[in-house]
């Protein structure tokens, strides 16, 4: 996405990509949530709140980008805030979630 957004790609292929990474991240969360709900895990309503938001955010600057085009705006947000809650996610409750699993607890 990144490599897409310093090449100058069009639009077309940007809305391609961000819809892949959405899709993608949809899929991801899903498999985790379903996991955790086999498993009965009790933390898994606030685990699926932060998917959720990160989704919600995620589909607001695909929205604000498809108003805009506003690239600056876009590799902004891809470079900083996104993988920065992306990083704390998996490092905390990712972490803590997949320990619990594997433990059965």
């Amino acid at each position: 996405m990144l490599e897409l957004l310093d090449e100058d790609a069009t639009e077309a292929a940007l809305n391609k990509a961000l819809a892949t990474m959405q899709d993608s991240l949809q899929q991801q969360f899903s498999k985790e949530e379903q996991a955790m709900q086999a498993a009965r895990f009790g933390p898994l309503e606030a685990h699926k709140k932060d998917h959720d938001q990160a989704l919600q955010r995620l589909a607001a600057r695909i929205a604000q980008w498809q108003e805009t085009h506003d690239r600056q705006s876009l590799l902004e947000y891809l470079e900083g805030p996104f993988p920065d809650w992306f990083v704390r996610h998996v490092n905390s409750r990712d972490f803590i979630t997949a320990q619990r699993l594997s433990l059965g607890v």
